[in-house]
């Protein structure tokens, strides 16, 4: 049953769902609408127990205690998985990023980059074509966040990741980045502003520097 639900909400996230804007509250929307699995778990379980304990016991509030505890999560859950959190909007952007650069997905990745956005000297245009030059010169095999720190205030964020990159000729390099990001309301999703390369396998990258062309 649990498999079903499961395929069941992700159905309907896939078919509909519900930005909330970077003024929303933050700490209403995260308790509310963003994901909290092991409590929805626990919620279960003692619904079915309630449930179980009163049907045995011939105890119908105890039953309908568990119903309701039951009802009470499916409708917490529908709504989580339904409204999706400028968090996990800004969270999702920047997994997006990491795993299109694996796949060599140039405009996968600039669908997240404001057209004003800056990297190092790169403006846009040179952005989009020199992202395209070095992710096929690195075949990159794999692309994993390490870790990932967000700061937001507002419509405005930063984000500051260390990845892990397996190259096919290379080898693995480690990078560390600092996202500048701007939540537009149209197209209605955070936008990249700036981007910085801040260290390369442990070394401090010069200011203003791009992905360097493999050697």
């Amino acid at each position: 049953m649990f498999a079903l639900i499961l395929n069941t909400i992700d159905t309907i996230h896939t078919l509909a769902y519900i930005r909330l804007g970077a003024g929303f509250p933050k700490s209403v929307g995260s308790i509310i609408f963003e994901n909290h699995w092991a409590i929805w778990a626990a919620m279960f379980l003692c619904a079915i127990a309630a449930i179980w304990r009163g049907l045995n016991t011939q105890r119908a509030a105890l039953r309908n205690l568990g119903i309701a505890i039951f009802a009470v999560t499916l409708l917490w859950i529908f709504t989580a998985v339904l409204v999706v959190t400028p968090h996990e909007r800004l969270v999702n952007a920047n997994d997006a990023i990491v795993s299109a650069a694996a796949h060599d997905d140039v405009p996968a990745i600039m669908r997240y980059i404001s057209r004003r956005a800056t990297f190092g000297q790169w403006n846009y245009a040179q952005m989009q074509s020199g992202l395209a030059d070095r992710l096929k010169s690195a075949h990159i095999t794999g692309n994993i966040i390490r870790s990932m720190s967000v700061q937001m205030r507002g419509n405005q964020a930063v984000t500051h990741l260390v990845i892990w990159t397996s190259t096919r000729d290379y080898g693995p390099v480690t990078t560390s980045w600092r996202f500048i990001w701007l939540d537009h309301r149209r197209p209605g999703n955070w936008r990249i502003m700036e981007v910085d390369l801040l260290t390369i396998n442990g070394h401090r990258a010069r200011p203003g520097a791009v992905i360097p062309m493999p050697r």
